[in-house]
């Protein structure tokens, strides 16, 4: 029965973001080695379905006691030349991430999937020996180009927290490109719909950002979307109470930490990676060799 439940819960959830005028969405849930799973397309979507694209349902079991888990989770943003447009700091040579990669690889750190923090968070599951997340805002279309062949290469997952309003702007990716990094496996994320600071807006732009997001993005996916990143990681009570009402079950600032916990899921600390960063630098970032 417990299974049951959350399932209902997931579709009262789902209900109310319609009520609140993201549109519909239709899922129909299956398991698969025991994992709830809700599957690609839906009825409403912008977009055509991704084929055979399943995604795990993310919603927080109730009564689920607090744990907190140590998992370091990198933020970068370009994967770049420094004559590329952006602010300097935010762009790492491609050179410099292959060689941030392999130093990973090469020291025992595992990449993780959103899904697997939350089950290690909400369920108390095991995570791999040396868990990192590699994060990317942003969406500019390095993220196809230069950062997805490199995680390809070796063997790693990322996740794309991308911004919908620029998905027909130069240099940024499309709806395309977006379900291209959906379909090699890669978590793809909210980081709202133009960046601004969401502590400046009124409630209905606010809405736009966020629940609008949400539903623009599972449009293009074709299956739900519960993890965001704030631009500046810059919130407050009213953003938090809208990313709730929203859907999103986690969400990203810029604090720094490695603590990830489900007493505060969403208001979780990165690691920013600058341009100067180095290899032996990033190891001792996210915990040392």
């Amino acid at each position: 029965m417990g299974d049951l439940k959350r399932v209902l819960i997931g579709l009262v959830l789902g209900a109310a973001i319609v009520l609140a005028g993201c549109g519909s969405r239709a899922s129909t849930s299956t398991t698969t080695n025991g994992r709830k799973l809700t599957p690609g397309g839906g009825k409403g979507a912008t977009h055509p379905p991704v084929a055979h694209r399943s995604v795990p349902v993310l919603i927080p079991p109730a009564g689920a006691p607090v744990r907190t888990v140590h998992v370091p989770v990198l933020t970068y943003h370009r994967v770049a030349p420094l004559s590329a447009v952006g602010i300097t700091d935010l762009k790492v040579e491609p050179s410099t991430f292959v060689a941030e990669l392999a130093a990973l690889k090469a020291h025992g750190y595992h990449t993780i999937h959103e899904w697997q923090l939350f089950d290690a968070m909400y369920k108390g599951d095991a995570l791999p020996a040396k868990p990192v997340i590699i994060s990317v805002d942003d969406g500019y279309v390095d993220d196809v180009r230069t950062i997805l062949p490199a995680l390809e290469r070796f063997h790693m997952v990322g996740t794309f927290f991308v911004i919908t309003g620029r998905m027909t702007e130069p240099g940024f990716l499309t709806a395309d490109q977006i379900r291209e990094l959906d379909r090699a496996g890669m978590d793809v994320g909210d980081h709202t719909a133009h960046h601004v600071d969401l502590r400046l807006l009124t409630a209905s732009q606010l809405r736009t950002e966020i629940a609008g997001s949400r539903h623009v993005l599972e449009g293009v996916l074709g299956h739900p979307v519960y993890f965001f990143a704030y631009p500046f990681g810059a919130y407050n009570d009213a953003v938090l109470s809208e990313l709730k009402s929203a859907g999103f079950t986690m969400a990203y600032t810029t604090a720094g930490g490695t603590a990830e916990s489900s007493a505060d899921p969403l208001t979780m600390p990165r690691i920013h990676v600058g341009r100067a960063e180095t290899p032996g630098g990033l190891l001792g970032l996210v915990g040392g060799a």
